[in-house]
């Protein structure tokens, strides 16, 4: 009798152990989700800011987007605007981790690009052991957006 409430006892606590295991897991995962539809904000933003012009800054500097501190200081950079659109469609996230690029297709009779696709990445820590098992310690999400330019 002793031996089968023992081995019930720890039957219950190994079910409870994995039920709590796969919650964390479960709702980190989601989190990965709902970044990915932030940081798909973030790239329209950004799309948006370069096809409708909003280029600021010098125009003799690199952009924002080629430098490595280019959302954290993109004042420093010509297309601030485009930069400071991504940052701020952001929200919470840390820009230290965020990268992203812009490209410009299907050029007018100008030379200027009349298509512009904006990816966004967002690389961060998997806190859960057992997503880590299958994901490894970070995970990067992205997503992309495109916008006509006038």
């Amino acid at each position: 009798m002793r031996k089968s409430l023992g081995q019930s006892a720890l039957a219950m606590a190994v079910s409870l152990s994995l039920l709590v295991a796969l919650g964390v897991a479960g709702m980190q995962a989601f989190g990965f989700g709902l970044r990915t539809l932030q940081l798909h904000a973030a790239a329209a933003a950004g799309a948006q800011a370069m096809a409708h012009g909003l280029r600021v800054g010098n125009p003799s500097v690199r952009p924002c987007w080629e430098a490595t501190d280019g959302l954290q200081r993109p004042s420093v950079y010509s297309e601030t605007e485009v930069c400071r659109a991504v940052v701020a469609n952001l929200g919470t996230l840390d820009v230290r981790h965020a990268t992203f690029r812009v490209s410009g297709q299907n050029l007018d009779s100008n030379g200027r690009p009349t298509l512009y696709r904006v990816t966004v990445s967002y690389r961060e820590p998997v806190t859960s052991p057992l997503l880590q098992l299958f994901m490894g310690e970070t995970v990067t999400s992205s997503a992309e957006a495109t916008s006509t330019g006038t």
